[in-house]
């Protein structure tokens, strides 16, 4: 009996092993550290249990036989809640089959009824931002994130406009942009890396050279290179402040930024006492500046499926007195396809294609969404003469899908796509079919009338 307890409790810890092996590589990591904890519990509670029985402090057999019983029980537990939670994190499926929705060819929602829109410029199911209600939030100073799909127009639609009223109207006087990226460090918001000319290379060594006589003008080249440091925007802010200036900033996709740099700004956005307080550690200086001189506003994509972005904590949410949501606006794509010459029927075509292919990105059957900018270029595109379908293959349709490990595309998302396209133009294909058909007709009669 004892070598069965023994067999059960070596093929337990092993079974112990793998599941937290897998779970380690293919789960989340709120998941994975559930597993450890599990994990790392019976692993200690075995040892020390082998420790005080190798002592002498435990001689009762029926402890190992215990030990080896809840091994093999909670092997067999990890197990089956690892395929659980692996069943629970599939994707679904990718195929545009007649099983899964289709995506409506329709710019109006199918998922919830809505009231009718008082205001007419305002599409059923499209979510709006009351323009008077958002003004008077930028306009009380408030700090503003916004976050959406990429290309919904965050940056330049929405907090650009409004900032640029208040500046055009001589309550703000200046904005600054702040991109945000995966390599920006808290570092370079108070100092970034700029190359020098050999002019200005010179009149900085003779700088140093009127500061420490006693150096080598070499040795002060060689120290400093082609590249020095300038003031960083996050700097530049505060100092423009401090000397009465009232400024809008803007980190363009915050949560691209690193943890340092994001940590800096949350410190920088903290009210202490009636002000904001920038801590340069580059310098060891301080900068303290009114809170109405200095308005936060931010924009950021999240989501699983951008790379290279981060979730912004609760802290550094908290620091923004409004975040809102910003979908695609309509309205205004209607707009802009409009101004570039089309006709209503393409309008409608085009949004009628965008509306669908954003619903198969929310189902998950596409890897991004058709934003703003890339159906601006498909409309002039068309309004150039181009076929629609032609033009939207050489312009986006690899821009939507996702590729395998070697770079080849999704060949179930371009045939969804394709098929989209083709079920939206196929009237207007017909209409060219028998235009061309009338016109080779008048040209045969021509011939034989000569």
């Amino acid at each position: 009996m004892d070598k069965w307890f023994a067999v059960v409790g070596v093929f337990g810890y092993i079974g112990l092993l793998i599941g937290y092996i897998l779970a380690v590589t293919y789960l989340s990591p709120e998941k994975r550290r559930m597993f450890h904890g599990v994990f790392a519990s019976m692993s200690v509670f075995i040892l020390g249990g082998m420790i005080l029985q190798s002592v002498g402090a435990i001689t009762d057999v029926h402890f190992v036989e215990s030990v080896l019983s809840a091994m093999g029980i909670t092997a067999v537990l990890m197990l089956g809640l690892y395929v659980y939670l692996r069943q629970k994190k599939r994707p679904p499926e990718k195929s545009f089959q007649p099983s899964t929705p289709r995506p409506s060819l329709s710019i109006r929602s199918e998922r919830a009824p809505s009231l009718p829109a008082e205001n007419p410029d305002e599409e059923e199911g499209q979510p709006f931002l009351d323009s008077s209600s958002l003004e008077n939030i930028f306009r009380k100073g408030f700090s503003v994130l916004l976050y959406g799909p990429t290309g919904s127009g965050k940056t330049y639609g929405v907090i650009f406009e409004h900032l640029g009223k208040l500046v055009k109207r001589g309550e703000r006087d200046g904005i600054v942009l702040i991109p945000c990226s995966d390599g920006m460090e808290d570092y370079d918001l108070l100092s970034k890396p700029m190359p020098i000319g050999p002019r200005d290379k010179v009149r900085i060594l003779q700088e140093l050279e009127k500061e420490f006589p006693d150096l080598d003008q070499s040795a002060l080249s060689r120290i400093l290179g082609d590249w020095t440091r300038v003031e960083g925007p996050l700097r530049e802010v505060f100092r423009r402040a401090q000397k009465g200036e009232r400024l809008g900033v803007v980190f363009d996709e915050l949560n691209r930024a690193s943890r340092s740099a994001r940590n800096l700004i949350l410190k920088a956005m903290d009210p202490v006492l009636g002000h904001y307080e920038l801590h340069d550690f580059t310098s060891g200086e301080v900068l303290r500046v009114p809170l109405e001189k200095i308005q936060f506003c931010a924009t950021c994509n999240l989501g699983a499926s951008y790379s290279q972005t981060h979730d912004l904590d609760e802290s550094l949410l908290d620091r923004f007195q409004s975040v809102l949501f910003v979908d695609y606006n309509t309205g205004l794509e209607e707009r802009i396809l409009e101004e570039e010459g089309l006709p209503p029927a393409t309008v409608s075509q085009l949004m009628s294609v965008a509306g669908a292919l954003r619903d198969a990105y929310r189902m998950g059957h596409l890897n991004a969404p058709l934003s703003t900018r890339h159906l601006k270029n498909w409309g002039r595109a068309v309004s150039g003469g181009g076929d629609p379908r032609e033009t939207a293959r050489m312009l986006w349709v690899d821009r939507l899908i996702a590729h395998d490990r070697h770079g080849y595309p999704d060949e179930e998302q371009v045939a969804g796509i394709l098929e989209i396209l083709a079920a939206t133009f196929a009237e207007t294909d017909g209409v060219r079919g028998d235009v061309r058909k009338t016109s080779q007709e008048e040209t045969s009669r021509t011939s034989q009338g000569g």
